[in-house]
């Protein structure tokens, strides 16, 4: 039984069971939402992106969870922008 809690212990399970790549995962949303870089932030814009990525994760090309956002400068100095964040536990 020792054995087998050593090898858990160098082998660590991931988080959400699968290996996720965060850096690959961010650049593939990064080039998706590149076509959006210059349109108004709307809830229409939220939501075709939102569609979109969530299509991605259906079939499979996204697979770390995400959280989608509204970022605005409350002095006025930045545009309101959308903000994809990803999970931090991969």
């Amino acid at each position: 039984m020792e054995e087998d809690a050593v090898h858990d212990a160098i082998h660590e399970h991931p988080f959400y069971g699968v290996e996720i790549i965060r850096e690959e995962q961010q650049r593939y949303i990064q080039g998706l939402l590149k076509k959006y870089r210059n349109q108004p932030v709307s809830e229409e814009l939220k939501k075709k992106i939102w569609d979109e990525l969530q299509m991605e994760k259906h079939y499979g090309r996204i697979t770390i969870p995400f959280k989608m956002t509204t970022r605005r400068d409350p002095y006025g100095k930045y545009p309101e922008m959308i903000e994809i964040i990803l999970d931090t536990k991969v």
